[in-house]
């Protein structure tokens, strides 16, 4: 997702992945000024950090719709390769973690060893 930062006329200035104060409105990145400044934000900076913030919320959504999904029966958490279970497990239990959520003390702090598809 891309966010606009407006001047005063409401013309697009500038462009960021997440949403703040400055950055508030969602903008398509087909839209042709938007297209424009991400091409010269490529040509200017480095573009491992636009990639990294990137890849960062990519990952948030693809954690939260396997959340939705397994939690609409409609995938079975199991089904999921055993490393990807073991990532997203590590990453929920760091996020619970940081968060100070009570429900990280529920996955195990003790991932199983490669090649043991026991998992809790």
């Amino acid at each position: 997702m891309l966010y606009a930062k407006l001047n005063e006329a409401g013309e697009i200035v500038d462009v960021a992945t997440q949403q703040n104060e400055e950055y508030t409105k969602l903008v398509a990145p087909d839209d042709p000024v938007v297209a424009g400044i991400v091409e010269s934000k490529l040509d200017n900076s480095d573009t491992q950090e636009l990639l990294t913030t990137s890849d960062q919320d990519m990952m948030r959504v693809l954690e939260d719709l396997i959340d939705l999904l397994a939690e609409k029966r409609l995938i079975q958490f199991t089904e999921l390769p055993m490393a990807a279970q073991k990532k997203l497990l590590s990453r929920k239990w760091v996020r619970g973690v940081h968060n100070g959520s009570n429900d990280a003390i529920l996955i195990s702090e003790e991932l199983p060893p490669e090649g043991n598809d026991s998992l809790i």
